[in-house]
């Protein structure tokens, strides 16, 4: 995980992997994103609401799924985000853990019985980590993937740091 997107892993479902890619692209507003695949067999995806753009990657055989989205976007995108998660735990019978920083009593996977506990649990994470953006690239709030908050965003920042370095 970069320090520029927030992460979760859903874990645990009975679901196949074929299960697991027709019930994600099931959803509204999902489609492949077959520029982000980096692993044979791992498909990628990409949730666009139009305010939001919501990175999905279907691991191994056993329906593991990686969500994130950049923490540029706006602040709206953890409702969003809250509301793919808890789809997907309900959809295919899983837990999340969250792939970040947590208090040691938040570090295990979450069931949907304590999904509540999990979004208490996401509430200092992800504080912490858009006050971490902030304080290197600014306020600019951005619906980005990685990729695009790469682009737009990091190397446009860093670029005259190198050029000066020169």
């Amino acid at each position: 995980m970069g320090f520029e997107s927030f992460q979760v892993r859903l874990e645990g479902s009975p679901a196949t992997h074929q299960e697991a890619y027709e019930t994600i692209m099931a959803l509204d507003g999902v489609a492949r994103d077959e520029d982000s695949e980096l692993t044979p067999s791992w498909p990628c995806f990409l949730l666009k609401d139009g305010r939001h753009k919501i990175e999905m990657e279907l691991m191994d055989k056993h329906a593991s799924i990686s969500c994130r989205f950049t923490v540029c976007h706006p602040p709206s995108v953890d409702m969003a985000f809250f509301e793919l998660v808890r789809k997907l735990m309900v959809a295919l019978d899983m837990n999340v853990t969250i792939c970040d920083e947590v208090a040691p009593e938040h570090d295990h996977p979450f069931t949907l019985d304590q999904f509540e506990e999990f979004k208490a649990a996401y509430a200092p994470s992800i504080a912490a980590r858009r006050r971490e953006w902030k304080m290197q690239f600014g306020d600019r709030q951005l619906a980005a993937t990685t990729a695009e908050a790469h682009q737009h965003i990091i190397l446009p920042h860093c670029i005259p740091s190198v050029e000066k370095a020169g």
